[in-house]
């Protein structure tokens, strides 16, 4: 996904940019303390290691560590790279001892997020910085296309909690304000905030569009959205958000 050029594949690669751009206003020196939590592929792990980051990569799979490892390796950073296996309710990691928490992607899959972020904020240095990412309830294709309309929302929260109880893995979507409201229940402030993303193009779960056409649309409707239009500046497919910590905490 972060190198194809499918719609998919240029949102997600837009969430990346979109993180990197966080990291870079946080403006870490060398050899700052870095958290990657739910490392994945290592795709993002790699791109902190070059910017001279020592990164701890953490993940629920070792599937996943042992990609991110790998990773490192081939890279020629494993010197900035440290893996291992981490349940993101209960980080392995004293209190304040990070400079920058980054969680892409994970908070959609947790059972309990609001419990997660204030577990990144326990090990996250007074004045430190948090970026995540969450799935937006209020995406535009909320408000596009019946099937995913938010008037479904009971239904679908009945759907996710069968497929919990049979074992299958279910993401969940989450309002930015309801994100903004467990970062400050952890003790961070927001300080920064968008969504990026617009799509998939669908009725009834039929896509409306092909896949160039609806590449450029969402590119146009970023661009809006990046502006600060109404209407648009928050209803992209994934919300990211940079907050601090107080650095009397």
């Amino acid at each position: 996904m972060y190198r194809g050029d499918s719609l998919q594949g240029v949102i997600y690669q837009e969430r990346q940019a979109a993180v990197l751009g966080c990291v870079e206003a946080v403006d870490l020196p060398a050899h700052a303390r870095v958290l990657e939590i739910g490392c994945g592929a290592g795709h993002l792990t790699i791109q902190l290691a070059r910017r001279g980051l020592d990164v701890d990569a953490v993940d629920a799979s070792q599937a996943m560590v042992d990609t991110t490892a790998s990773q490192a390796r081939e890279a020629g950073l494993q010197q900035h790279v440290r893996t291992g296996l981490a349940d993101v309710h209960a980080l392995p990691f004293e209190s304040s001892h990070f400079d920058l928490v980054i969680a892409v992607g994970v908070i959609p899959w947790l059972h309990s997020p609001d419990e997660a972020v204030k577990e990144m904020a326990r090990v996250l240095r007074p004045g430190g910085q948090l970026i995540l990412t969450a799935d937006n309830r209020a995406r535009l294709t909320s408000f596009t296309d019946p099937r995913a309309m938010l008037a479904l929302s009971p239904l679908k929260r009945a759907l996710v909690a069968l497929r919990q109880r049979r074992g299958l893995a279910s993401s969940r979507l989450h309002f930015p304000r309801r994100i903004d409201r467990f970062l400050l229940e952890g003790g961070l402030r927001p300080l920064a905030r968008r969504t990026v993303g617009f799509g998939p193009f669908s009725f009834l779960g039929r896509p409306l569009f092909g896949e160039q056409r609806a590449i450029r649309i969402n590119g146009r409707l970023q661009a809006l959205a990046d502006r600060g239009l109404p209407g648009l500046r928050l209803t992209g497919w994934h919300y990211v958000v940079r907050a601090g910590k107080d650095a009397q905490q």
